[in-house]
């Protein structure tokens, strides 16, 4: 199985690729980064290959090494572009909510947030099959975008906390409550099917549960309750 670094003065791209008129190396980098995060998130990275990664692509898999060099490059090569992607979600809603409340803030970013979850669910896949594997690799995890992510996250909750609008909760715990809700919904979307008959990435239902659980978030956080209580 082919799985360790190419060096040296290999092949050319045009010498190991399928041929197939038109395709430029940019798309066929594309193809093997979205192939990648469908075979990382269903199956974690220790049972994923190159050899699936290029069938699923529907390309050589000596051209994936071509391209990314090895297993581990690829794995982190599809979660840097995937953050890139969130991250420049959640940026360009902050810049959209400028000036505005904390409360207004943490339920736009809360639901740029869903709304990444839905379109691109293998990222919250891959953070549930690397996140129970203590090592380098959830090192890197975690320092490289996990952390930054948090951080963020974390700003927001506590700039409504110094508001007086919400609990003295931890931030980490508040944070796991809403991305856990955030994603299970979606991320288990056939168990939701067969269940309860509904289907999580439909537009409505996912408008619906975004609406609600941003909802339940702000409500059950609101300092205000504790004093109806």
């Amino acid at each position: 199985r082919m799985e360790a670094d190419l060096t040296g003065d290999g092949p050319s791209e045009q010498q190991i690729r399928p041929r197939k008129r038109g395709r430029s190396s940019k798309v066929t980098r594309s193809m093997i980064l979205s192939a990648a995060s469908e075979e990382f998130s269903e199956n974690g990275y220790d049972a994923a290959t190159t050899a699936s990664i290029a069938r699923r692509a529907g390309v050589t898999q000596p051209l994936v090494h071509y391209h990314f060099g090895s297993k581990e490059r690829l794995w982190k090569t599809t979660v840097n572009e995937l953050f890139d992607r969130l991250n420049a979600r959640l940026a360009a809603k902050s810049e959209e909510l400028e000036g505005m409340g904390p409360a207004c803030r943490l339920a736009g970013i809360g639901h740029a947030f869903i709304d990444f979850t839905i379109e691109a669910p293998q990222l919250a896949r891959m953070i549930n099959h690397d996140g129970v594997v203590e090592g380098a690799r959830l090192e890197w995890l975690v320092d490289e975008h996990v952390r930054p992510l948090a951080e963020v996250w974390e700003k927001e909750i506590e700039a409504a906390r110094e508001a007086g609008l919400i609990k003295d909760i931890p931030a980490p715990f508040l944070s796991f409550m809403f991305v856990g809700a955030a994603q299970l919904f979606f991320n288990l979307s056939p168990l939701v099917t067969q269940l309860f008959g509904l289907e999580p990435r439909s537009p409505e239902t996912a408008k619906e549960y975004a609406n609600a659980l941003i909802e339940v978030f702000l409500k059950g956080c609101d300092r205000s309750s504790d004093a109806d209580a």
